[in-house]
């Protein structure tokens, strides 16, 4: 903020031109921090997403891992109480089980693969999206800086006024 008062004492930017663009600089530092803070939020917010999303992953293996040993054990122990426990319709049926278990598990580990992946590219959109803004910002401040017409020698400046005929040390005009 010395700056800007240092500009507006010497003449360079009237006082309300310094105190506006230091308010605007001082406002986009603090949104260029709030976004990266975002940002950030967001890369942890999908990381936690996505070890949520193999814990859940190791459950739904683990289920499906105990029905398949409780279905096994049922049918042994139907096929005993029948009395065709060796045979290939049993042993066919329990190979049949074991198949099913092994698809479902490959099926929930694909899709866990996939909801990994659309929640990293998610939170990859929202960071690139966060960049953009905040380059935007910037790009934006430095437009603002071009088009000012309070500091003489940039951009569109105003033309000084001449001083009047009959001026005094201070200033003012005499006549």
């Amino acid at each position: 903020m010395a700056v800007f008062t240092t500009l507006a004492v010497t003449g360079v930017m009237s006082v309300g031109a310094a105190i506006a663009t230091g308010a605007a600089v001082y406002g986009t530092a603090a949104s260029l921090s709030m976004q990266q803070r975002a940002m950030k939020a967001q890369g942890a917010a999908a990381q936690t997403q996505v070890r949520m999303q193999q814990q859940q992953a190791t459950r739904q293996r683990r289920q499906a891992i105990r029905a398949n040993i409780m279905r096994r054990q049922q049918a042994g122990a139907q096929a005993q109480a029948m009395g065709v426990a060796d045979t290939s319709m049993v042993a066919g049926g329990l190979t049949g089980l074991a198949s099913q278990l092994g698809a479902n598990l490959g099926f929930g580990g694909m899709m866990s693969g996939l909801g990994q992946q659309y929640t990293s590219q998610t939170a990859q959109a929202a960071q690139l999206s966060g960049l953009a803004s905040m380059y935007g910002t910037i790009g934006q401040l430095g437009f603002q800086g071009l088009q000012s017409s309070t500091v003489r020698g940039f951009g569109a400046s105003k033309p000084t006024p001449a001083p009047l005929p009959y001026t005094m040390p201070n200033g003012l005009g005499v006549g």
